[in-house]
């Protein structure tokens, strides 16, 4: 394992690697495009791109976490094991990628009840993060989340480092650890024709000047910093993606004070610093 920093006063900076492994739920739930062609660029990232991180992860032993729909872990179960078998932390990431500001909340109710019987079925215990399948969040989402019981959400997008999610006005006990449009690799490298255009296939190069100049601003800043990447095995799991990865992990492990973490311990280092309720 990469040594982690020795303590909270020689952390300069915490590193979340995270992936959602959407695979075909992506293409059925979101794009309605249940068609062979398109589905099958979800089943790319269960037969490649999976593997292909989980070689990547164990070869520099870092933690990760990754964000699963109950679909894929229905449909994929020996590769969501497998995950989980490397000792990955799985979040919670809706059952079949559904938008939940486009849903009730008797459907969001739904959606969050069989996403988590989805993997507690096929890894034994239920997630204690969640993540948006759409980035987006419907305004009865951290009401149900707190009823299910998760310590913490990583949906929106309002700091540099974890802080307390509000709802309606009220401080909840949910830890944000917030996400990055910029740091995240559907912005750069999808493509799409259906059912809106998204030019994507950025140069690797482009993108590791993005996210390597973000690292290293954040290390510089220090201050409880959290850098946090959210990729999808189905697009950062191509050979150039994952190489550009590879380097920007060697650069970040020649730097000291840089705790790789999962999810679900950077909220638990947050409550300890903060104080939960």
């Amino acid at each position: 394992m990469v040594e982690k920093a020795g303590s909270v006063d020689d952390r300069r900076l915490t590193v979340a690697l995270t992936f959602d492994f959407d695979a075909e739920s992506y293409w059925i739930g979101t794009a309605k495009m249940d068609f062979p062609a398109a589905v099958s660029r979800g089943t790319y990232g269960a037969t490649e791109g999976v593997p292909r991180i989980l070689k990547l992860l164990s070869k520099y032993d870092l933690p990760a976490t990754f964000f699963i729909p109950g679909y894929t872990a229905d449909r994929h179960p020996d590769v969501v094991r497998s995950i989980a078998d490397a000792g990955h932390e799985i979040g919670h990431h809706g059952y079949l990628h559904e938008p939940p500001n486009l849903l009730t909340p008797e459907e969001e109710r739904e959606m969050i009840e069989r996403g988590i019987e989805a993997l507690k079925r096929v890894v034994g215990k239920r997630p204690r993060g969640y993540r948006s399948p759409s980035g987006e969040l419907s305004k009865a989402t951290y009401s149900l989340l707190t009823e299910y019981g998760f310590e913490y959400d990583s949906s929106q997008f309002g700091a540099d480092r974890p802080y307390w999610v509000e709802d309606k006005g009220v401080r909840t006990n949910i830890v944000e650890i917030p996400i990055a449009v910029e740091l995240t690799d559907s912005c750069h490298f999808m493509f799409l024709f259906h059912p809106i255009v998204l030019p994507g296939l950025s140069a690797p190069s482009k993108v590791e000047e993005i996210w390597r100049g973000d690292f290293d601003g954040a290390y510089e800043e220090g201050g409880n910093g959290c850098y946090l990447l959210t990729m999808h095995p189905q697009i950062i799991g191509r050979y150039h993606r994952l190489q550009m990865v590879e380097r920007l992990i060697c650069h970040m492990l020649e730097h000291d004070g840089v705790w790789f973490a999962q999810m679900g311990e950077i909220a638990e280092d947050f409550r300890k610093r903060e104080g939960a309720r």
